[in-house]
């Protein structure tokens, strides 16, 4: 395998846990867990995913390690520790009348992101732009307007987690721990409120039924509200501060692997906020 993944054994066969747009989470052994990326998933962004995580694992109590990069039937996945829990979604699932409380404890574990000091060197403007540029979904004049756009926003040296949402937070004896760093990055924390806001609001979930997809998409509403009103007292951030970010996140994110339905929604969203910015 590349990049020194181990090879796992491909007779070995592993129990599954859950499933995302990008992968598959096996139960490995008892303290770890193999978060299997799907076929043909860019081994750069893996490799990239791997690297952030165990930099952020060491400098942060309250993310998983990550282990091994490793190799499994001509797919790539990373072994990180298993955390006996549940992530934030099931929980409120399991628990409706909960829903409030734990929406608040997503905006202060949020915040605590925020507050870490860990330097990754990579910057969410451009993030932002290479995304924009990589689209299919937006002409030239509006990618060029986007990220013109971009530049005139503030800067910032928040460690941004950038797909931060209650099914990337795992609760363990009522300790919560944030999972997934994929998308991780430094900069302005208005610009990572905006994106798990923009989430709540028009994230769907591509492996569910319809019925499960209607409740979650009701209820990640409201905990969109409670969130957000909860990160606005801990920290003092503005509605405005937060909004100016809404344009180039949601151009940014018509490149992800999500469904034709919720990018038909972000195609409308990013063409109407065009409109009023000259």
């Amino acid at each position: 395998m590349e990049h020194n993944a181990i090879q796992l054994n491909e007779n070995a066969e592993y129990k599954l846990i859950c499933q995302g747009n990008t992968a598959e989470v096996f139960l490995y052994d008892e303290t770890k867990i193999l978060k299997l990326f799907r076929k043909d998933f860019p081994l750069e962004i893996i490799v990239a995913e791997f690297d952030v995580a165990k930099q952020i694992s060491s400098d942060l109590g309250f993310v998983p390690k990550a282990f091994e990069l490793v190799g499994y039937k001509n797919r790539y996945g990373i072994l990180y520790e298993k955390i006996d829990g549940k992530d934030m979604i099931a929980e409120m699932l399991k628990n409706p009348f909960k829903v409030g409380a734990y929406s608040k404890a997503l905006a202060n574990t949020h915040a605590k992101v925020h507050n870490s000091t860990t330097d990754l060197n990579l910057n969410i403007k451009d993030k932002l732009s290479d995304n924009i540029n990589a689209t299919e979904d937006l002409s030239g004049e509006e990618k060029e307007k986007i990220i013109s756009y971009i530049r005139t926003l503030p800067d910032g040296n928040a460690l941004c987690h950038f797909d931060f949402h209650p099914g990337n937070v795992m609760i363990k004896n009522n300790e919560f721990y944030v999972i997934d760093w994929m998308t991780a990055c430094n900069g302005n924390a208005a610009a990572d409120v905006a994106r798990t806001f923009l989430l709540l609001r028009y994230g769907e979930l591509l492996y569910a039924n319809f019925f499960v997809k209607l409740i979650a998409h009701i209820v990640e509403k409201h905990i969109g509200k409670v969130y957000l009103r909860r990160y606005k007292k801990l920290t003092g951030i503005s509605d405005a501060e937060i909004k100016q970010w809404l344009l180039p996140i949601a151009a940014a994110r018509l490149i992800e692997w999500i469904p034709k339905s919720e990018k038909n929604k972000l195609l409308k969203f990013v063409r109407k906020e065009l409109t009023k910015i000259n």
